[in-house]
């Protein structure tokens, strides 16, 4: 086994757990879409979902090199610094069902580890020149990293569809306010 099937098995791994926290926790558990003290969590796990499916498609699905690695690389970017607000964001936005359980915050060390490893491995694995500028190419991947990507697209795909269609106000409690 060498490093990029590493990358894929912790890939693979990730993208179960994150299923089960986001659409089993998230979304059915908690309900973040429907409270306003939770919402911005909601939308910060949403851009989070739409980026997902193309750092599968920059990085797995096809080889690349070049500017277009280097794009892909500064999405990915995008998205550890989305991860970070999250993580700030969530201690707030948890008072309501008092704060996070001891399970969730296990979950989400581990999800951090195998998505921080998942990329390490990943970036190891790329071979000299994927950085450079002068040079842009795009090649499909094959293999087992090829089946891989193909069965974790279609339901990236529609879990990020399923977080932009929560965002729409009709799924919002409305919360009474009290005029104590």
């Amino acid at each position: 086994m060498d490093l990029m099937d590493l990358s894929l098995v912790f890939l693979v791994l990730f993208s179960g757990l994150a299923f089960f926290d986001g659409i089993v926790l998230h979304l059915w558990k908690y309900k973040l879409f429907q409270y306003t003290d939770t919402f911005y969590e909601h939308k910060l796990h949403t851009i989070r979902s739409v980026i997902f499916p193309i750092i599968l498609i920059g990085l797995f699905l096809f080889e690349t090199k070049g500017w277009l690695f280097v794009l892909v690389l500064a999405i990915t970017l995008f998205d550890l610094i989305i991860q970070l607000f999250d993580m700030r964001e969530e201690k707030g936005a948890r008072i309501r069902f008092g704060g996070l359980s001891t399970t969730e915050y296990i979950l989400h060390v581990t999800l951090t580890s195998l998505h921080t490893s998942m990329l390490l491995l990943y970036l190891i694995a790329k071979p000299n020149g994927s950085f450079a500028f002068n040079t842009s190419e795009i090649t499909l991947a094959n293999g087992i990293q090829f089946l891989v990507i193909m069965n974790l697209l279609p339901g990236a795909i529609l879990v990020a569809l399923l977080h932009l269609a929560l965002c729409h106000p009709y799924f919002r409690k409305v919360e009474l306010v009290s005029t104590k």
